[in-house]
Parts: C-alpha cells; sequence; structure tokens
C-alpha cells in the first residue's frame, strides 16, 4: 500500500523551532520516544512499525502525520489556506477573509509560525489502515495563553467528521475537506461542560452563518442559537429545535456515552520559559459500527466512506470572549486543522468464485484474523470468514463435527486433530488511570505520591506523562481485585448490610482494607501509589469462557501466595478475602484454619444477603464462569410512598460490576473510562431502567480491565507489569517477553500442543499470561479439498501473516510472532494437510493401520532426539497439585512435573486416524515429503536445543 510522503516537524510535546523537516516515517519514531519519554521502549530507528507496541501503550507506526497550522510542508489534503482561498460551507461564499479581523489576528497570533515557536503543529501517530482503535494525538508549538484561573488556557477540541455530500447528494470520495455538518461533535466528550456553548453544537451570533442555508433552515431562531444540523453518512439530518445541544436523549445517532470528541483537549506549559503550550491524547478512531451517523470502513450492505476526517479546532480563552460558540459554526471552523483518515474495509469483499471458508475459535486471534483474512484473499485467493466465540464452544464444534477451529487449549483425549500454531498471544491487565501525581509539584503532591524531591516528580512526569504508565501488580493483587475483597468494592451493598466491609470495622479481629491504593502489598510495589485518583474498582471483565480467562486462574492457582489468599488465608498484613470469594480450605495456613473460618462463617452469617442468594464455598476455575461472581450483596429496591409500589427495582453486585461480552469490549471499555456498572437509573426511559453510567471524566479516569494484549495495543492502552510474589521481578507483555515465555511452553498432555509455564521465569523476562493460539483441523471431518485449502491457510498464517505491521495481512501489534519452533509445528502441519489433499476426495472419516497417513508419524519424526520426540506425547505424565483440571470441558489438564524443555514446544507428532476407509491413493506419501519431514524435523530439534538453554531453573 502506498503511504503519504512529506516533510513534517519534530516529534509532539516539544517546542517547535526553526530548522528542517522531517520525514513522517521518521517522525512516528521520535514521536513515540519524545511524547512518551521511555528511555529503552521506544522504537528503533530500523524497528519494524508496531513491533514497539508494550506496557507504555502508545506505539510508532508507518502512517504518522504532523500538519501545520500555517500549511508548511502539509501534503494534500491537510491544507486549510488562512485567506480568502478558503470557503466556508453553509456561509452564502464566505471566506476566510470575512472572518472577523480581531478573531483572525488572536489566532495567527497563538498558533501561526510567528507566534515565536513555530506555530502549533498537530500530529496524528496513525493515519492508515485504521479500523475501532485508538490513536495519539498530540500537538505543540503553540502559544501559552494565560486564562484567568493563572493557567494556560490553550486548549483543542478534536472530533471525527465522515466528509462532505457531493452533488447528488451521496459522500464524495475527492472532497478536499470535510463539512463541518459532517462532523461527530456536541454531545459533549468526557471531558466537557454540557452547559458550555463552546463544547455545543452552537452557532449563537456568528456573523458569518447570516444569508447561508443553516440561517435560511430557521429563520425564526433570532439569535441564531440553535445548533448546527448533523447529516448523516445515509444523508439523514438532525438539527435539535427543542434544546440548546444534541444530547443523549434526542439525537439517534450519537450520545454523551458514545461519542468520540473531546471537547477540552488542554495543554501544559513547556520550556524553561512557560510560554510554550503542547499535550498528548488518546484518540478512539470509530467505524460505522460504533458510530452508524459516520459510517467510516466500507461496507456493502450501508452508507460508508473509506477516508473520514480528524478535525481539530484550536481555542483559547480569549478566542472564546470573542465567539462563545462551538466548533462547527464557520468563524471558529476556519481556524481548524484536518487530517485525513483511511480505513479498512469493515466487509472485505475477496473477488474469489470459491464458497468462503469458514472458521472460528478464540477470541485472542480476532485482531489478527481482520488483518490476515484481506492478506489471504490477496495471496492465496480464498475466501476466510472468521467468527470469534469462546474456546470451550469451539472445541465442542470440532468435536461436534466441524473440521476447522482456533483454540489456545487442546481438546483432551482426542487424537484425530492436527494442531498448528497460528500466534502467541497474551492475557494483561490494561488501565486507563489519569496520574494525578504528574500534574504540578506541590507540597501536596509530594506528600500524597510519595517524591522525595522536585527531580523525582520530573522523572516520573517523563516516565508517565498524563497517564500511570508504570502500575506493578502480584497475583495476589489480582486474586484480591477480582474477589471483591476491598472494603470499596462492597457496593451496592451498605455497610450495615456487610458489616465486615465497614472501614475500621474491628468486630471481626481487623478491619478490612478500603482500597487497593490503601493496601501496604501494592504500595510495595508502586511507591508513589496512585496519589489522589479515583480509586479503582475491580477489573471490567469479560462473560465469554475463554481459555485466555482459564490462564488468569491457571497463573492465580500455580502461585503459592495468591491461591493462599483464595483458600482463606490472610496476606502478611492481616488482609483477608471477602467471605464470600472463599474457597475456606486453608490448605497454606491449616495452624490458623479453625480460627479463621470460624471469622469467614460468622460475617456470612451476618450479612444481608438477597432473597434468591444460595450460598456455597467456591472452587477455582469455576465450571459455570470465566469470573465467577458471588450476588452475596444487593441494594434494595426503592419504594414509592405507598411502601408497595417499587419505583426502582433492587440493584445487585451483577448491576455493580457488570461482565462485558468479550475482551476486545473490555478494552474499549477501558480506552472510553467507561465502568462496566449498569446503575443509572434513568426514570425518563422508556420503560424506565438502569442504564450504564456515565464515562469518567478527564483528569480522574480510574479504569482497569483483563483483556488480550492484541486488543490493549490496538487501543493504545498502558499495560501493568506482572511481578513475582515479592517484587523482586517485574516483566510487562511486549515482543521479547512474550517470545521468552513461548521458549519455556510446557506439554499439555496432548501430542503437539504446549501450554503456559505454570512456573514463569520473571527473571528470566517470560511473561506469565502468554498463550499459544492453535489451528486445529478435525481429520475425521476433513475432506481432500478442505485439507488443500487449509494448508494455504496455514502455510499463510506461518509465513507472511508472522510480518509485523499495520498493514493488512501483517501481524498486528500485541502478537509475537511465532519461534522458530512453533513455525516449524506449523510448517509441518502444513506438509502433513497437502498430503490430505492428494489423498481424493470425500471426507477422510478414518485411515487403516499401515496407509499413508499412519505412516507419517515414523516418516516425520525420524531424526528427532527421543527426549523432544517425547514432548507433548499422549504419555505425558500430570502434574501433581494442578487446579481442578477438567476432563470434560474440553480444557487439558495441568502438567504436572516438567519435562525437558524444547524451545517452544515440540515438532508436529501427526497420529494415525482411527477407523475407516481412506480414499484409493496411486502410492504413497512422495519422496520429496518425505525430505522435507526430516529437515523440518531436524531444524525444529536444533531450535528447541538452543532456545530451551535460556530457560532459567
Amino acid at each position: 500500500m502506498t503511504f503519504l510522503r512529506f516533510r513534517a516537524r519534530t516529534a509532539a510535546g516539544c517546542d517547535i523551532l526553526k530548522g528542517p523537516r522531517v520525514p513522517a516515517a521518521v517522525l512516528a519514531v521520535l514521536l513515540t520516544a519524545a511524547t512518551l519519554l521511555f528511555p529503552g521502549q521506544g522504537a528503533a530507528a530500523d524497528a519494524v512499525p508496531g513491533s514497539d507496541w508494550g506496557a507504555q501503550g502508545s506505539m510508532a507506526s508507518d502512517s504518522a502525520v504532523t500538519v501545520n497550522w500555517d500549511n508548511s510542508g502539509n501534503p494534500a489534503g491537510t491544507v486549510v489556506p488562512r485567506d480568502a482561498e478558503q470557503q466556508l460551507p453553509h456561509t452564502a461564499s464566505k471566506t476566510y477573509a470575512d472572518v472577523g479581523a480581531r478573531l483572525r489576528s488572536e489566532a495567527a497570533a497563538t498558533f501561526g509560525a510567528g507566534n515565536g515557536l513555530g506555530g502549533l503543529a498537530v500530529t496524528v501517530s496513525q493515519t492508515r489502515n485504521l479500523q475501532n482503535q485508538a490513536v495519539t494525538v498530540s500537538f505543540s508549538g503553540a502559544k501559552a495563553v494565560a486564562g484567568s484561573n493563572g493557567k494556560t488556557s490553550t486548549y483543542l477540541q478534536v472530533f471525527q467528521c465522515w466528509g462532505a455530500p457531493g452533488p447528488d447528494g451521496k459522500p464524495d470520495p475527492d472532497a478536499a475537506s470535510p463539512d463541518p455538518a459532517t462532523c461527530q461533535f456536541g454531545a459533549t466528550g468526557s471531558d466537557g461542560d454540557i452547559s458550555n456553548p463552546a463544547h455545543q453544537r452552537a452557532l449563537l451570533n456568528d456573523p458569518l452563518v447570516r444569508g447561508g442555508d443553516w440561517e435560511e433552515a430557521d429563520r425564526q431562531s433570532p439569535s441564531m442559537n440553535l445548533p448546527a444540523p448533523f447529516r448523516a453518512i445515509d444523508g439523514q439530518t438532525t438539527r435539535i429545535t427543542d434544546g440548546f445541544n444534541l444530547s443523549e436523549y434526542h439525537n439517534p445517532y450519537f450520545s454523551r456515552t458514545s461519542t468520540n470528541e473531546q471537547s477540552n483537549f488542554i495543554s501544559a506549559d513547556t520550556g524553561s520559559d512557560k510560554v510554550a503550550a503542547a499535550g498528548s491524547r488518546t484518540f478512539e478512531i470509530q467505524t460505522g459500527a460504533e458510530a452508524s451517523g459516520l459510517g467510516c470502513g466500507f461496507r456493502p450492505d450501508a452508507p460508508s466512506v473509506r477516508k473520514c476526517w480528524l478535525v481539530a479546532v484550536p481555542r483559547t480563552e480569549v478566542i472564546d470572549s470573542i465567539l462563545n460558540a462551538g466548533p462547527l459554526t464557520p468563524s471558529l471552523w476556519a481556524t481548524r486543522v484536518q487530517v485525513p483518515l483511511y480505513f479498512q474495509d469493515l466487509a472485505a469483499v475477496c473477488p474469489s468464485d470459491q464458497a468462503a471458508t469458514l472458521s472460528f475459535g478464540s477470541e485472542s486471534l480476532a485482531s489478527a484474523m481482520k488483518s490476515w483474512i484481506p492478506g489471504i484473499c490477496d495471496q492465496q485467493r480464498f475466501t476466510l470468514g472468521f467468527s470469534p466465540m469462546s474456546d470451550l464452544q469451539a472445541r465442542s464444534q470440532l468435536t461436534g463435527g466441524r473440521s476447522l477451529a482456533f483454540t489456545t487449549r487442546p481438546l483432551a483425549g482426542k487424537k484425530d486433530m492436527i494442531y498448528a500454531p497460528a500466534a502467541v498471544s497474551g492475557v494483561v491487565v490494561a488501565m486507563t488511570i489519569d496520574n494525578v501525581c504528574t500534574r504540578r509539584y506541590t507540597a501536596y503532591s509530594a506528600a500524597d505520591c510519595g517524591y522525595a524531591s522536585e527531580a523525582d516528580f520530573e522523572a516520573d512526569k517523563a516516565r508517565n506523562g498524563s497517564l500511570v504508565r508504570n502500575l506493578r501488580l502480584n497475583a495476589r493483587l489480582v486474586a484480591k481485585l477480582l474477589t471483591q475483597s476491598y472494603a470499596l468494592h462492597t457496593a451496592p451493598a451498605s455497610a450495615s448490610d456487610a458489616p465486615f466491609a465497614k472501614p475500621g470495622n474491628t468486630r471481626y479481629g481487623r478491619p478490612m482494607t478500603y482500597s487497593l491504593q490503601q493496601d501496604p502489598e501494592f504500595l510495595k510495589l508502586n511507591p508513589t501509589g496512585l496519589g489522589s485518583a479515583g480509586n479503582l474498582a475491580p477489573p471490567v471483565v469479560e462473560g465469554l469462557r475463554s481459555d485466555a480467562a482459564a490462564a488468569v486462574w491457571d497463573w492465580l492457582l500455580h502461585n503459592q501466595s495468591a491461591r493462599a489468599f483464595l483458600q482463606g488465608c490472610p496476606d502478611p498484613e492481616g488482609m483477608v478475602i471477602n467471605p464470600f470469594y472463599s474457597m475456606r480450605t486453608y490448605d497454606s495456613c491449616e495452624d490458623r484454619a479453625a480460627e479463621l473460618d470460624a471469622a469467614a462463617k460468622q460475617k456470612i452469617a451476618e450479612t444481608k444477603t438477597p432473597a434468591s442468594f444460595t450460598y456455597a464455598a467456591p472452587v477455582y476455575p469455576s465450571d459455570s464462569a470465566p469470573y465467577p461472581q458471588a450476588y452475596w450483596a444487593e441494594k434494595p429496591a426503592v419504594m414509592l410512598a405507598d411502601g408497595k409500589t417499587v419505583d426502582q427495582p433492587a440493584l445487585t453486585v451483577g448491576d455493580q460490576f457488570a461482565r462485558v461480552p468479550d475482551m476486545a469490549t473490555a478494552a474499549q471499555n477501558t480506552v472510553r473510562a467507561q465502568p462496566a456498572s449498569v446503575t443509572d437509573w434513568c426514570a425518563d426511559c422508556s420503560p424506565p431502567a438502569f442504564k450504564s453510567v456515565p464515562r469518567q471524566g478527564f483528569g480522574s479516569r480510574s479504569v482497569i480491565s483483563i483483556t488480550d494484549a492484541a486488543s490493549a495495543a490496538r487501543f493504545q492502552l498502558p499495560t501493568a507489569q506482572l511481578c513475582s510474589s515479592d517484587g523482586s521481578a517485574c516483566v510487562a507483555a511486549n515482543n521479547a517477553s512474550l517470545q521468552a515465555a513461548a521458549a519455556s511452553f510446557e506439554p499439555t498432555g496432548t501430542s503437539g500442543v504446549v501450554g503456559p509455564d505454570s512456573t514463569p521465569d520473571y527473571a528470566a523476562g517470560a511473561y506469565p499470561l502468554t498463550v499459544p493460539v492453535y489451528g486445529v483441523v478435525n481429520t475425521a471431518a476433513v475432506t481432500a479439498a478442505d485439507a488443500g485449502t487449509y494448508a494455504r491457510l496455514f502455510d499463510y498464517i506461518g509465513t507472511a501473516g508472522q510480518e509485523q505491521g499495520f498493514r493488512t495481512g501483517t501481524l498486528p501489534p500485541g502478537y509475537a510472532p511465532l519461534t522458530a519452533t512453533l513455525k516449524a509445528q506449523t510448517a509441518a502441519a502444513v506438509g502433513t494437510l497437502r498430503s490430505i489433499s492428494k489423498q481424493g476426495s470425500g471426507p477422510l472419516a478414518g485411515t487403516k493401520p499401515g496407509s499413508p497417513l499412519a505412516r507419517v508419524l515414523p516418516s516425520t519424526m525420524a531424526n528427532v532426539p527421543e527426549h523432544i520426540a517425547a514432548l507433548g506425547s499422549e504419555n505425558s505424565a500430570p502434574v501433581s497439585g494442578a487446579a481442578n483440571p477438567s476432563t470434560d470441558s474440553g480444557t487439558a489438564a495441568a502438567p504436572a512435573g516438567k519435562a525437558p524443555r524444547a524451545g517452544a514446544g515440540p515438532v508436529q507428532e501427526i497420529v494415525p486416524v482411527a477407523g475407516g476407509q481412506t480414499a484409493a491413493t496411486g502410492s504413497a506419501w512422495p519422496q520429496y515429503l518425505l525430505l522435507t519431514g526430516f529437515g523440518l524435523a531436524a531444524a525444529a530439534a536444533i531450535a528447541s536445543l538452543i532456545l530451551s538453554r535460556g530457560k532459567r531453573r
């Protein structure tokens, strides 16, 4: 794909100095380093775009764009003339020259190149191959204009527009600029004030509106106080006539809950003289799926466009005093900067006469599949469909006769499956937490955040910027968060309904810790804490039964400290688990079992629980839910004066800490700072009901989630480092740590399948929640034709699909490329499938002993060292002490003892298919396939031996 090439300013976040411009591709790298200021974590100059994903959240791309307010060096599509050449829509042919002289003068003095700072430059970190994701929007070089409160009043208003209609009323793909009517703005972003006209679509008394079509639409409005209309992609126009704003109760296309607009992107003073203004924020890019009125991203079944626009209108308190209207009013719209955004197709159509090949399975592969499917069409010339679902359901589909699925864990006891590694993924704790500690250094911030000096404050600000980016958690802290074990997490119950949770209550021997931020174990890992940020609620988690969720519980249960906590044992400070989530086995503290269980039993007995609640001690991992939730408390229904009529129904734990559908949704909630709570009573709704709570406002955002690394990278979310119990070593999820963990994958008990190490080596840099995703082919159900198609599929996944990048067809950020051993296993699976495809048509219901397929095993394993061939064999010993291995849920029991390591796993072992008759074939396997098998086996063995040496015992 061809990318825009042009000369641009230096990275955002630094003052713009006069000098040579740099190419946008180089700028993208500098942007990450300069804006995020992470020593050692920025992309190297020759790094593959997207390979620098990691705990910091933001990353470099190869389509970053910087535009300058004065248009110097701007590419086509981003030029906004600051003279009579700029025609202003809806004004009866007025131009920039008609804007009031005072406003034009103030804008030029603040944002123009003559402001002594180089002029305003706005950078968008990625502009091509976009989907629903986040990008970093940064600005610098603006003049810091003091406001009435003494602070800098320079700010941006940033929003997304779909473009402009053509003469036929349909979207014009060649439009040079967007029309303000097509912009998603006015519902008020989470940083805005709904009562402020500057944060609305308000036109007020802008003289440029006079005589234009917006005035013609309603000549009865004497003060022009009606908002600018919104023209949706389908041609429908919405203009509110009974209020001052496009409110969530009237506008059918976007609301305060769904909009991605940023009403008040405030700046920070920069430079030694504090005269420059700059800032950096994450901005959610929305497609037609999230914003139907925008329709960004082509789809054949609905109005849509491949190109949309990001618009930023710069403002100051002085400009607001000249014209306190919304950014869509012509005089302010004239001062905008604009950047075209190019989207991936929402529904890619492959020009092939072949019926679509359907697949399904692990949601951990969803981001990769979205990228791969167009690449598979281009290179392999067939249409692939993929439906994410729970891994458990995917395994059930395979046993029910389907032939292809993707899953992390194998099908226990099933020998007629071929496993082809597809991706190395990870589970992460993602976060959007405003870093209040780095706002301004004062005696109070030093005391709250634990800074020893202003130098420590500046160092923390350099590392983290406006978001917390260096959060550290260990397994026990995650267990505390997942079990509502902090007093803060007892809502919606009152303290009287849960007496053990009342802060300071020593009735049961020890008060309950109020919040994570007050937990001594947390403060030991995070000395600066989170300052005065909003207290963290439990993580937003999915309701889908995924292997990713199972990996979290495996990690917790194999960690002695976390397991002991779940069993009911106190931490070193005496904190104990919420009794309703306690296993109450006390295996790790048997000497105190009677005392602890008596206290737990008393707490349960004295807590007022819902009438429908039945107590039972939980078992982990749960057989019923990915993240168990005990409905042990509820807020009683609100009654009317008659005491009989319900005004509001009871509010349950499930409402307060609701589950979201999947990990991608959890990540989206996090970037939006949208808690999963459904506790906002809407009396005006029809019918009245509890609805989602509003997004948290900028400056007080505090949302975390458990999601997959690819979704976290897609939304540029910072992620927590996971630490050993004593905090001596912490590891963040990135390319290196996922591959280090993959090199230590263990046998699962199923031939050819490995999984996460039950005792991760933090000191060696292995990320503990690294998981593989396998393509699984059911040889008892596959036809010869399908086998050939699947061979092409895995050939692509194992080669071109492992090249990292942002382009369609590549491996997106958030995945690590397959290790050499895993790639060899995928290649071996490809060879096997190609052999099957040559056996003839019809389903391969079984294979007789001695048939060509049955002879694959000795052929391909002949030269593999014995200890490597044994890995993953059906005779591998189970792990002793594994927590509740499932025998009928499709989840293999965790191994118990450790077999010799062989890099990232064994060479694919092909097991003879039992029973049945194969289609007739002319000969046994061709000789070149035998040579291929020998070569792949030898290469995998050598790679395994080399990689296994890096594992620390």
